[in-house]
């Protein structure tokens, strides 16, 4: 098993801002003696995956921060790249391609940090791919993304449908209306859902689903005939979601409603009601406080201490993650090492039981081992709390 060779050195400095004397300031004195690397991070730094981009980029920062910026005598550079359209504010495929070709062009590129939104590094695989970068995403849960130079630390869209059928079947769940968008998101945790549902003793009581923007009320009348105990809407943020959720609590305020926690990132959300948000179980990747192993909670005193409250851990802990197996990865490069990119990718797609703020985990064929999700549960005039199924 291997360990984060520059772990101890952040251990003895938690609670230390970044660059600060002590231990912090010990690790800056570190010489490049082998030139410089590149790390490019492509994320959506607009639109609803914003503040998630942020907390990740601040994440990456940190992990490359504690390591003193040098790593195995190797000055190491983050270069962030946006890859949301400042027009639409969503992300865009042209610009995750364009980010991947920039990234792949660099000599000194070493690894690719993205991408974000569920489905988008369908475009920037196989461009990476040609050039043997590593790409490792922070973020990106569709189902179906494979490459030989591609890796995420954050499980799949599939694993999140089984965790929220699991919260159902605890809650009593029996018949459930399946409603999804047209992304690639949606799909994913429309067809695993009702694909697993009867083994959670559920009945889909439509199987087929509904594509968000038709008739709200037409569509809330047809839920409330079903009988079902539970929505699931499959798919990301979007502008009708208050409105059915307003909709739907005001024809039925005893209907159990999930879906993924990046509708509460959005700012429609604002609009839904309390008694629409009530019931509302969202869920996201990822483990409660008192879950997370010492270095996950060592990560979160040093992130707040950095950046403050201003954007979530929750989402940077995954960008500190990929960061750190990145960092880890490059003590395999030795001066003798005449191809650094695919020592890099070797050792990182070898990964196995690595220590992190999320616990040991491998890469087993571009995938993640680590399988933890968290739930957000809504009650009508209070504060949403922590759920575990």
């Amino acid at each position: 098993m291997r360990a984060l060779r520059f772990a101890a050195a952040a251990v003895l400095c938690i609670g230390l801002a970044v660059g600060a004397s002590g231990c912090g300031g010990q690790s800056r004195r570190a010489r490049a003696r082998a030139g410089t690397l590149s790390i490019y991070t492509s994320l959506p730094f607009e639109g609803p995956y914003a503040a998630d981009s942020r907390s990740i980029y601040d994440a990456e920062q940190l992990a490359i921060a504690q390591a003193g910026d040098v790593v195995n005598g190797f000055k190491v550079d983050l270069r962030r790249l946006d890859d949301a359209s400042p027009v639409t504010r969503q992300w865009d495929p042209a610009l995750v391609v364009q980010n991947a070709h920039i990234a792949a062009a660099d000599p000194s590129t070493i690894a690719y940090i993205g991408e974000l939104a569920p489905g988008s590094s369908l475009d920037s695989i196989p461009i990476l791919g040609r050039a043997g970068v590593l790409e490792v995403s922070p973020g990106d849960t569709a189902t179906k993304l494979a490459g030989r130079t591609f890796a995420r630390v954050v499980p799949p869209d599939s694993q999140e449908a089984l965790e929220q059928l699991a919260a159902m079947h605890k809650l009593g769940v029996k018949r459930l209306y399946v409603l999804k968008d047209r992304t690639t998101y949606g799909g994913d945790i429309a067809t695993v859902a009702t694909s697993n549902a009867v083994s959670y003793g559920i009945d889909v009581v439509d199987p087929g689903g509904e594509y968000l923007g038709t008739n709200t009320g037409s569509l809330v009348h047809t839920i409330k005939l079903s009988k079902a105990g539970a929505l699931l809407y499959a798919g990301e943020p979007g502008a009708g979601v208050p409105a059915l959720w307003n909709e739907l609590s005001a024809a039925n305020g005893r209907i159990k409603k999930f879906a993924s926690a990046s509708i509460s990132a959005a700012p429609s959300w604002d609009t839904t009601t309390a008694a629409a948000r009530a019931n509302s179980f969202l869920s996201a990747p990822g483990l409660q406080r008192p879950d997370l192993p010492r270095a996950g909670n060592q990560f979160i005193t040093e992130f707040l201490a950095t950046y403050g409250d201003r954007v979530s851990w929750a989402s940077g802990i995954f960008g500190y993650v990929a960061m750190s197996g990145v960092l880890e990865a490059l003590y395999g490069v030795g001066p003798r090492v005449k191809d650094r990119r695919a020592k890099v990718l070797s050792t990182f797609l070898a990964t196995k039981s690595l220590p992190s703020a999320l616990g040991n985990y491998s890469i087993v064929d571009g995938q993640t081992t680590f399988r933890g999700y968290v739930f957000t549960r809504y009650y009508k005039y209070r504060l949403p709390t922590a759920y575990t199924p």
